[in-house]
């Protein structure tokens, strides 16, 4: 990965265009009301209408004071921030009141609580611990209201801030370099990044390059002096920040793409740092399937495919071919790989930098995260994959095969939306549509 991208050692293939190469107890409620009498006359072919639940569940522990789907989630020092359709945030802790905690030695059912709730009017989809102090909480909701709080002792936060600068939020980022530094992104196309000192809010820049939604953003940490932050659009453009200066370094447009069909880029992942890989390099996926690979640093566009997924059944949409979701793994002495999961349910692993397939699976139901791990402690580098069949699938990234899973964490009935993997102590929390959180003992 650290060998140079050229031409000459990496041709362009005809089927992608390259441009310029260089046991717990069920936590949620399964029971039924009780089949009447008049009920199955209502319906006479009610056995035809029944449907098979999976009741396997491995995980040690829950959360479930939500009342609607929780969309995301964030760990960080045994404390667990998740967002919710709500309205809320909650905050809580996950061994006093996760882990193995259903009864107490009287043998009574725990009761279950929040460190702290935050309250909004609409749903929650984007909240974070600040790193790497954690001294604040950060949470956004759908209407553009983010909320800050500061850590003011264990259990305990004070609301110090609310920002609304955009209709409907998009998306919200922390920089988990810097202690309270955020982005985030708006629906008419803006960009803001905001950066907390002595609890003083500072607005450190605000961009307004894109013409439609802005839907991702990541940070690219290069000193104390040079950040920067690339944001994507629906537009088709791809622009990258300068945010000290507010100042727009690049713009890559439709005619970076040999002018193809304009993507509409939605995921996006920075390399990262990395001495087998000095260079940055985003990887930036659409809603269409296309897939380009941009290099930080000379701006050139590596990589680029249309349509990473080139057969479509009849009964599939080009919405099912959305890349929802993709990781870096760069390791010392082995190949660079870029994991892409799509929405139809294909993985597909790749090597860099010569973008061959290096193996590829199908799930039965749509892909919705995909994470790596850094291998720290007693977790080695494993690919989490979480589908909306309410399943968390562990793989060694180097030995995909089809269906064959390392381990797979169960327990939901509905799809998982997000995860957050605590590598300290070896755990996976999740973020289910039925509402729950779980934890799993990794």
């Amino acid at each position: 990965m650290s060998e140079e991208f050229n031409n000459e050692q990496h041709p362009i293939q005809e089927d992608a265009e390259y441009l310029e190469m260089n046991e717990v107890e069920q936590v949620y409620d399964q029971n039924q009301d009780d089949v009447q009498p008049e009920d199955m006359d209502d319906d006479l072919d009610m056995e035809d209408d029944r449907v098979e639940i999976d009741m396997t569940n491995n995980s040690k522990g829950y959360y479930d004071l939500h009342k609607d789907s929780v969309f995301n989630i964030d760990s960080y020092g045994g404390i667990c921030i998740t967002g919710s359709g709500d309205d809320t945030a909650h905050v809580w802790e996950i061994n006093n009141n996760a882990i193995n905690t259903q009864t107490n030695t009287d043998g009574e059912p725990v009761e279950r609580k929040s460190l702290f709730e935050i309250k909004h009017n609409e749903s929650v989809i984007g909240c974070y611990l600040t790193r790497p102090k954690g001294l604040y909480l950060i949470s956004g909701d759908m209407n553009g209201l983010i909320k800050i709080y500061k850590t003011i002792k264990k259990g305990t936060w004070e609301l110090i801030h609310e920002i609304q600068q955009v209709e409907e939020l998009q998306w919200l980022k922390i920089n988990e370099s810097v202690e309270g530094m955020f982005a985030f992104g708006g629906t008419d196309g803006s960009v803001w990044v905001y950066q907390l000192t002595k609890n003083d809010l500072n607005l450190v820049m605000s961009g307004f390059s894109h013409q439609q939604d802005c839907t991702n953003g990541e940070f690219i940490n290069y000193s104390e002096d040079d950040i920067q932050l690339l944001s994507l659009s629906v537009d088709g453009s791809i622009v990258l920040w300068s945010v000290y200066t507010g100042e727009a370094i690049m713009k890559w447009t439709e005619s970076n793409f040999k002018s193809h069909a304009t993507p509409q880029w939605i995921s996006l992942q920075i390399s990262p740092k990395s001495d087998a890989q000095p260079q940055r390099l985003a990887a930036v996926g659409s809603t269409e399937g296309a897939l380009t690979l941009l290099n930080l640093q000379s701006h050139q566009v590596l990589y680029f495919n249309p349509a990473v997924i080139e057969n479509i059944t009849e009964h599939e949409e080009m919405s099912d071919l959305s890349i929802e979701s993709i990781s870096w793994l760069i390791t010392p002495g082995k190949p660079a790989l870029l994991v892409v999961g799509i929405v139809r349910g294909d993985l597909i692993v790749y090597d860099i930098p010569t973008f061959k397939i290096r193996s590829q699976l199908k799930l039965e139901e749509a892909i919705t995260k995909t994470y790596i791990s850094s291998g720290t402690n007693n977790v080695d580098k494993r690919l989490f994959v979480s589908s909306m069949d309410g399943k968390v699938y562990t793989y060694d990234p180097y030995q995909i095969a089809n269906e064959q899973s390392q381990w797979i964490a169960h327990g939901h009935n509905m799809g998982v939306l997000d995860f957050a993997v605590d590598e300290k102590n070896n755990l996976l929390i999740t973020a289910g549509d039925d509402g729950v959180s779980l934890i799993f003992e990794l």
